[in-house]
């Protein structure tokens, strides 16, 4: 069961929510405001924060920035506000969704089950990228080369390894020394 953090200042609209999302089978924890929702993702680590743009305390941009730097939370945000500008910083803070409010529960849950799948892969890409060094450089090259983002140049690479049934690390091995000689 996975758990979630939903924030929002309007008591109506997360009481709403976080009913929906218990019926639909998640663990669901409750923030009233930005601090709040903070200090309870850092000591309950929940496996996404839905978060509402404009909340006291800290705004739903801030906590996001903030979880980014100080937790491994993944978070998506629900706003009454259809502004662009929100748009473009939610997804530059790394957001996995953002959705206009009102919302409806039956909508909603195919997309955090989506996140979350999203989030796990993200986290696996983190952590493999981190452990090896010669994987990470192949993906560099990759998103260089052929213009990937991140996601999609591991995805490429793992991929390849699998349908060559060869050994990520081996791999990437090769993909680099192709290139070097290629220069």
């Amino acid at each position: 069961m996975s758990k979630l953090l939903v924030a929002d200042d309007d008591r109506v609209v997360l009481f709403t929510l976080c009913e929906s999302l218990r019926q639909a089978g998640f663990e669901v924890i409750e923030a009233r405001d930005g601090l709040q929702a903070l200090a309870l993702c850092l000591s309950q680590a929940p496996d996404m924060a839905l978060l509402d743009l404009r909340m006291p305390g800290l705004d739903g941009l801030e906590l996001a920035r903030r979880l980014r730097a100080e937790t491994s939370v993944p978070f998506l945000f629900f706003s009454a506000y259809n502004d662009e500008a929100y748009v473009q910083e939610a997804v530059a803070i790394g957001a996995l969704g953002y959705m206009i409010k009102p919302i409806q529960a039956m909508a909603l849950v195919p997309m955090i089950r989506t996140a979350l799948a999203r989030a796990h892969d993200i986290d696996g890409l983190e952590d493999a990228l981190a452990s090896n060094r010669v994987i990470a450089t192949a993906v560099g090259m990759l998103m260089q080369l052929e213009g990937l983002d991140q996601v999609s140049a591991f995805e490429h690479l793992r991929q390849q390894a699998r349908s060559r049934r060869c050994k990520l690390e081996e791999l990437a091995q090769a993909t680099i020394l192709a290139n070097r000689q290629g220069e």
